[in-house]
């Protein structure tokens, strides 16, 4: 977090939050939804505008956490500004080619460690990982290695060399079994996974 925010933190400590006017979309595409502004209207503007400069969305980037409840938000100076998830707190880009692939968030931040991989009923693919729950930008699974191993095995296995998993082939190669979640929607993948898509 910006050294400035922290300090506009200490001096202001008791700015009330604000809820559902900052968005985050399916690709990690940020949206202002502006509720204050005359004319407002939720059918049409509820899904917000794209906030496009790269100062704002570095600012944002460097001060987007959490709180204990699993509620995401940007730490504007000494507002909390909660955000409203179109599906995940986190967005991931996969880059590079195997075997040296690493997992990127949308926010900048390399991955460092996995401990689950899960499918939902859209076919979204998630991953628990050491920077909370996050979901493979749609753009990129077709980089992964998914198979579907011969045997008494995991339906389906996914294998990241630089995030080898529990689950060994009769090659040697590791990767991580997919496990499938009942829960589709935002809401419903939030409680199994610890946060927050609408906080208020």
């Amino acid at each position: 977090m910006d050294e400035q925010v922290l300090a506009a933190m200490r001096k202001w400590p008791d700015v009330p939050a604000v809820y559902g006017w900052l968005r985050l979309g399916r690709r990690g595409e940020w949206r202002l939804v502006d509720r204050g502004r005359p004319g407002f209207d939720e059918a049409r503007d509820g899904q917000g505008s794209p906030i496009t400069s790269p100062p704002i969305l570095d600012f944002i980037a460097r001060n987007y956490g959490h709180d204990e409840n699993g509620a995401w938000y940007w730490q504007n100076g000494p507002q909390r500004a909660f955000v409203d998830l179109d599906l995940a707190p986190l967005l991931l880009r996969v880059l590079g080619e195997p075997p040296g692939q690493s997992l990127v968030t949308h926010t900048g931040r390399q991955v460092s460690a996995i401990s689950q991989a899960l499918t939902d009923r859209d076919g979204n693919l998630w991953l628990k990982t050491d920077l909370g729950p996050a979901l493979i930008d749609d753009r990129d699974i077709g980089q992964l290695r998914l198979e579907s191993p011969d045997g008494a095995a995991p339906a389906v296995v996914l294998y990241l060399d630089n995030y080898p998993g529990p689950w060994t082939d009769r090659h040697g190669a590791r990767g991580w079994p997919v496990d499938t979640l009942a829960a589709a929607g935002a809401e419903a993948i939030g409680k199994e996974l610890g946060f927050q898509a609408r906080p208020r």
